[in-house]
C-alpha cells in the first residue's frame, strides 16, 4: 500500500470509502472530513459533533487499514464500537490501530 494524501490504488480508495460509510451511518447529521497525516502514518477523520464547532478526530493508523480488507473494515469498527468511543471520548481524539481503540487525552 502507498498511503498518503492521494490514495494510489483502488484497494485504498475502497478501504477509505468503507470507513467513511461507517462514520456516516453512525453520525448522519455531521460533517466528516478526512486527510492523511504523514507524521502519524494515519488517515484522520474529523467529525464535527455540533454547530458550536465541537469535533472529534478518529485517527486510523495505516497499519489498521492494511490489516483488514475493505469488506471487513466496517465490521471491525462496529465490533470495536469505534463510534461509541468517538462519541464519548473525553479528549478530542480516538486512535484505531491493528490492536484496537484508544481514547487520547485532549
Amino acid at each position: 500500500m502507498a498511503w498518503g494524501p492521494n490514495p494510489n490504488t483502488e484497494e485504498e480508495l475502497k478501504k477509505l470509502a468503507a470507513v467513511r460509510e461507517y462514520f456516516h451511518e453512525h453520525f448522519p447529521a455531521t460533517e466528516i472530513r478526512d486527510s492523511y497525516d504523514h507524521e502519524r502514518l494515519a488517515q484522520v477523520f474529523r467529525i464535527e459533533m455540533d454547530t458550536r464547532g465541537g469535533f472529534r478526530d478518529a485517527v486510523l493508523l495505516t497499519e489498521f487499514l492494511d490489516a483488514y480488507p475493505d469488506d471487513k473494515i466496517g465490521k471491525v469498527l462496529a465490533g470495536w464500537r469505534v463510534a461509541e468511543h468517538v462519541q464519548s471520548a473525553k479528549g478530542a481524539e480516538v486512535t484505531v490501530s491493528s490492536w484496537g481503540v484508544e481514547e487520547m487525552e485532549g
